[in-house]
């Protein structure tokens, strides 16, 4: 297979998937739009798969032209900041810290430690991307950014990963809800409940809830599954059920919803990923130092307890243990 395909055919069809349309890509590369249509048929033939079908005049992605997309990105990312890295090597001046990490870790974790590290450094620039964990591990292993925060456990060869927190697992339930001024909860106490998940055999977070039931004799039955336990806490906080969750997935959903230890000896493992070539970076170590403080707070003021892990290179896990 003959993977020569130039940029300029990769950067027309990521703009096709990010504008809908093959006539405003064009626009964008001040193309017409036939010239387009042949850099995305012969990037095409070069990689041997289809990328969109043609249905009237329009292009809809197929699904494997979907998952090159993703893949694609990582590559156009690492090149549009190519320019931002010369210039900083050649003014030799401010440095800049490239972060990644899971959604769920923005609001409590990520944002404070960004702000406390911008505050204390004032020429610290950063740059911070959000990405599920099967990306974020890769981009890392790949030195498109210094460091990654998402959860383990990790699979990628190529990466070091040092835990910063450890979170219970809480049964995150309607505000209002007769259970919701319990100190902790049992799965007993749960039955009959409406159970509101994310898809059991398809997420790690999924399977997270299986395997807590597991511990204890029993099989969860799910009234909803969905993708993600943002969507989970979310239909809970419209008033319907229950779910499980570590105690940073609901946060976001405000008084809306009320959150209850879970009696499990079930932990959702937070860390820090780093390539394996690059670590022991000052910029890097300040950064963590602010999230392991963040960390502290945040679980001190939500009547958690850290129970930090030690550092490992976790390669042994199965491929598909990712987080959703």
């Amino acid at each position: 297979m003959n993977l020569n395909f130039n940029l300029k055919s990769l950067q027309i069809f990521s703009s096709v998937m990010e504008q809908g349309t093959l006539s405003k890509a064009a626009e964008m590369h001040f193309l017409s739009e036939s010239a387009a249509s042949r850099q995305i048929a012969t990037l095409e033939n070069q990689i041997g798969f289809k990328l969109f079908s043609r249905e009237k005049r329009q292009l809809i992605p197929t699904s494997q032209g979907q998952a090159f997309h993703k893949e694609a990105q990582r590559i156009i990312y690492g090149l549009q900041e190519l320019p931002d890295i010369l210039d900083t090597i050649k003014r030799d001046c401010s440095p800049q810290l490239r972060i990644i990490t899971v959604p769920r870790l923005i609001r409590q974790i990520v944002s404070p430690a960004v702000a406390r590290s911008c505050t204390q450094n004032p020429a610290l620039k950063i740059n911070v991307d959000v990405q599920p964990m099967r990306y974020l591990q890769r981009w890392v292993a790949g030195f498109q950014f210094h460091l990654g925060l998402g959860r383990l456990p990790a699979q990628h060869p190529d990466i070091v990963t040092r835990s910063f927190c450890s979170l219970p697992a809480v049964a995150v339930l309607p505000a209002g809800h007769p259970l919701a001024r319990r100190s902790e909860l049992t799965l007993g106490d749960l039955y009959g409940e409406k159970l509101v998940c994310t898809y059991l055999k398809q997420t790690l977070l999924g399977r997270n809830i299986a395997s807590i039931y597991q511990q204890q004799g029993m099989q969860p039955e799910p009234t909803v599954e969905v993708a993600s336990s943002f969507h989970a806490c979310s239909i809970v906080a419209s008033g319907f059920g229950f779910t499980i969750a570590d105690p940073l997935a609901a946060h976001d959903m405000g008084n809306d919803v009320v959150q209850v230890p879970v009696k499990t000896e079930f932990r959702y493992d937070f860390a820090f990923f780093e390539p394996v070539q690059t670590r022991n970076d000052p910029m890097v170590a300040q950064f963590k130092q602010r999230v392991k403080e963040v960390s502290a707070e945040y679980t001190q003021r939500c009547g958690f307890n850290l129970q930090p892990l030690t550092s490992s290179k976790s390669n042994s896990l199965p491929a598909d243990q990712y987080d959703s």
